[in-house]
């Protein structure tokens, strides 16, 4: 049981996260994202190992995490996330508005399969970030002089593929994220920021840089740049969102805030593409000539 006495801070993406006992700094990346500033906001706290009573509603998504079933709800102001395990003993996690913050309680704790409780908390924080106009892309994202491209595309279409071609024939390109980075976007400006959430490839940063394009990829037998605008953007971008959030209204609607936010300001392209070197140098010609690089 952890220690309810001391408190863990974690910043990612300007929103803070309190978790008592040890936290998260036994799972790989979060000790990066420590806070040592007491008097910064918390936006939300997470109560680990605590006992919560199973519920019945009908989920609103439900879905499988590593060939487990998931299931994800709202009703009477609270979320509800549960992983449904063999036994009958599930876990569980319940996330509501207290007192000005959001709290998350679940019956997880350091006991769990780190992988297991670090997808939960990414909902808990996706939840507190929406409201912050912040969200998190399923993209594998590259930094190069100082500004930030991130590539989407479904599971398996080569985003990681593409943006190791990039560390390989683009001086200077160097890798943020691989696969959650969180963006930021207001009418005014569009930030991503690394995230302790990074896929299979353990890159974890915690910095931010402003975002200089967005590349949605797609396999070919050929390389070909579209620039995006309008429907066609959204239509790209949105895929690449948390889906267990597009099942309710109000997270549904930050979403779509953030994402026209994003393309008034950011270019977004569609990439058919080969897995070769003449992609990547395709993509980067794009933005330097469009002057966003």
């Amino acid at each position: 049981m952890f220690n309810q006495i001391a408190m863990q801070r974690y910043t990612i993406a300007n929103v803070t996260m309190e978790v008592p006992g040890i936290g998260f700094n036994h799972i790989q990346g979060f000790p990066l994202f420590l806070s040592r500033n007491k008097e910064t906001q918390v936006n939300l706290v997470v109560c680990l190992g605590s006992h919560i009573s199973g519920w019945n509603w009908e989920p609103l998504h439900r879905f499988m995490f590593e060939e487990i079933p998931c299931e994800f709800t709202y009703t009477d102001g609270r979320y509800y996330y549960r992983k449904i395990m063999q036994g009958g003993n599930d876990l569980l996690m319940e996330i509501s508005l207290r007192g000005g913050r959001l709290h998350a309680v679940t019956n997880m704790d350091e006991r769990t399969p780190a992988h297991w409780l670090r997808f939960a908390v990414w909902i808990a924080f996706g939840i507190a970030a929406a409201t912050m106009q912040t969200v998190a892309i399923h993209a594998s994202t590259i930094t190069y002089k100082g500004k930030s491209i991130l590539f989407l595309g479904e599971s398996g279409t080569g985003k990681s593929t593409h943006t190791r071609l990039w560390l390989k024939h683009i001086p200077e390109a160097e890798l943020l994220n691989d696969d959650s980075p969180f963006v930021y976007a207001d009418e005014n400006s569009a930030t991503v920021f690394g995230s302790p959430w990074s896929g299979k490839t353990p890159c974890f940063k915690n910095i931010q840089t402003p975002i200089a394009g967005i590349v949605r990829l797609s396999q070919a037998t050929h390389n070909k740049i579209n620039k995006l605008s309008g429907l066609a953007a959204i239509g790209a971008l949105l895929p690449s969102c948390p889906a267990v959030f597009s099942c309710e209204e109000f997270l549904f609607d930050q979403i779509c805030k953030i994402l026209s936010s994003l393309i008034q300001q950011i270019p977004v392209y569609s990439l058919e593409c080969l897995p070769n070197e003449d992609a990547a140098q395709l993509v980067f010609s794009a933005l330097k000539n469009d002057g966003y690089i």
